[in-house]
């Protein structure tokens, strides 16, 4: 049998296999990875679901670490940035949202842990701490408070777009953190995902 076999039916396992969320969102967006990005670390346009409005850009510099921003759109302003640092094995970077309540950059970080059955990492922003995991073989990650309560939000892959440009489904479930947050997330997983 062909590989595309063995790929197809691991696809579709992994799919079956992941959780449900049966919250109603009260917010989703498409995001897609550009295709030709040179030297530069992943950048995403997030976009409505129909895929014709753009809400934000995911922009990266030239660098060795990953330099990253959040373009909000149509007024252009920078709502959210990235940098990485250098740590062994574990990923970590600085990141800056803007809170909404004061309109002012908020610094915070975002740390991997070590999990075996799956990615975990943690960010921490404006006295507040969110996991966000990827369980082992699934097309999703979930953001959920420290304490392991309800999802916050959720980000899956389309598995389809394994094979040309990346696509994503953003579901948002809460609106007690800046969006922000789950796009720095999907960027540092990038990141680690693809080694660049």
């Amino acid at each position: 049998m062909s590989i595309h076999f063995y790929i197809s039916i691991f696809l579709l396992t992994s799919t079956i296999l992941s959780n449900v969320n049966s919250q109603n969102p009260i917010k989703q967006y498409v995001i897609r990875k550009d295709f030709f990005r040179l030297y530069k670390t992943g950048e995403f346009t997030v976009y409505d679901t129909k895929e014709k409005d753009v809400f934000y850009r995911i922009e990266s510099n030239f660098g060795i670490l990953q330099n990253i921003k959040i373009i909000a759109y149509p007024s252009k302003q920078e709502v959210g940035r990235l940098q990485a640092k250098i740590k062994p094995f574990l990923y970590k970077a600085e990141i800056s949202i803007v809170d909404p309540k004061s309109n002012r950059f908020v610094k915070g970080l975002i740390q991997e842990s070590f999990k075996f059955s799956s990615a975990l990492y943690s960010i921490e922003w404006n006295g507040y701490r969110i996991t966000m995991e990827n369980k082992f073989a699934s097309f999703i990650d979930q953001f959920r408070d420290s304490d392991g309560g309800e999802i916050l939000a959720e980000i899956r892959l389309r598995p389809a777009s394994i094979f040309w440009t990346f696509k994503y489904d953003m579901k948002i479930f809460s609106n007690k953190y800046p969006e922000q947050i789950y796009l720095l997330g999907l960027a540092a997983r990038d990141r680690e995902n693809s080694g660049k």
